[in-house]
């Protein structure tokens, strides 16, 4: 029997904290480039393994996996074909809407509010060292209204561009596909092949997001995780071999980059996200590192960092790197403090998003979903 639901709960939340850092660092790296004054330094934070701390192509596909782990894990804790007679389907529903949409609604009002403002701000801002990239001005430079912001609004369809909030294109695949894992479940529960079936089936040729594989992994991995964890904890080759191949396949994104599709790298992210979860799942090791406090603060936060961290880098990052007033050679000082404050700046906000409105949002979801129970 594996370890009880709110440890795996611990350290597969701190490992979404860890993700939600990736994305923050792919977005501090694009509008500020690599902390590199060289070609050397450049290829080797980019083409090798290392880049995994910016890799945030890879962080989406570990979102997804994870999200398919967490939703279907406690069906999966005593057996691999659990009794899903008495599944709470709208409760399971009400629940997501509300984990998902309060905070959004909440950080996407302000980042309008923002974003109305950004061309007086852009212009006034001084220069930093390091220089800022057009990156950013190019997302937010573009003329906005009150149509754009209701089409942000609602997380329907699966859009892949988002206005205001660039990375919530992950949230509209998110709440569409898991609101299809409990036909997940229910199809895992017969047999994984059937999982597979259908969930290749849907994506071609019936056309439903390729992420539906994410999902789809994340729901064997929480099947099959106690046997698998099982082997890799009595086998030090497989565990080594598979911690090898989940790390490459990874950061192959960069790592292979021009040579294979980008839709390939989604596949093989989410194939080496299942890996690398498997090993997790069957290392106590990790599993305890993971469950340090500050960590675990960080995965319960990550939501709101993920949302917030967008508006603190365009609006917040620039005007503490001019107050650092640095020179050329304090490039690489200047470099990592403005990565550190955009970081310490989102968690704190997102520190007072998750007390005052994740946190209601999810009480009132739970509170619903449970009216719906009432004779």
């Amino acid at each position: 029997m594996g370890p009880p639901s709110q440890t795996h709960l611990a350290y597969l939340d701190s490992l979404r904290g860890l993700a939600a850092l990736a994305v923050i660092g792919s977005h501090y790296v694009r509008a500020y480039d690599l902390p590199c004054r060289s070609d050397y330094c450049d290829r080797l934070l980019t083409y090798s393994p290392l880049h995994i701390w910016w890799d945030g192509g890879a962080a989406f596909s570990l979102f997804f996996v994870l999200s398919g782990l967490v939703l279907s894990l406690k069906h999966f804790r005593h057996a691999t074909s659990p009794d899903l007679s008495h599944y709470r389907l709208r409760a399971y529903i009400l629940g997501r809407v509300f984990r998902i949409w309060p905070a959004y609604l909440l950080v996407l009002t302000i980042s309008y509010w923002l974003y109305q403002r950004y061309q007086w701000v852009a212009a006034s801002m001084p220069a930093t060292i390091p220089r800022q990239n057009e990156w950013l001005h190019t997302l937010w430079g573009q003329p906005a209204n009150w149509v754009d912001f209701f089409k942000d609004s609602f997380l329907l369809g699966m859009r892949m561009e988002m206005r205001f909030l660039p990375q919530a294109w992950t949230l509209s695949i998110e709440l569409a596909l898991s609101l299809l894992v409990p036909a997940g479940i229910l199809l895992a529960t017969r047999h994984s092949a059937w999982l597979v079936f259908f969930t290749l089936f849907a994506i071609h040729p019936l056309g439903v997001s390729p992420y539906l594989f994410h999902f789809m992994l994340g729901i064997l991995v929480a099947k099959h995780h106690q046997a698998v964890a099982r082997q890799l904890r009595s086998k030090l080759g497989w565990r080594c071999l598979s911690w090898v191949i989940g790390l490459f396949l990874y950061t192959i994104g960069e790592t292979l980059d021009p040579w294979i599709s980008p839709k390939a790298v989604d596949w093989l992210t989410g194939l080496g996200s299942g890996v690398l979860l498997l090993c997790v799942m069957g290392s106590a090791k990790f599993q305890r590192i993971l469950s340090f406090p500050a960590l675990r603060y960080l995965g319960k936060v990550s939501y709101s960092i993920y949302l917030i961290h967008f508006a603190v880098l365009i609006n917040v990052t620039p005007l503490f790197l001019s107050l650092l007033d640095a020179s050329v050679d304090g490039f690489y000082f200047a470099w990592w403090s403005g990565f550190a404050a955009t970081i310490v700046y989102s968690a704190c906000l997102a520190s007072l998003s998750y007390r005052f409105v994740e946190m209601p949002g999810i009480a009132l979801g739970r509170r619903l979903g449970r009216a719906t129970l009432a004779p």
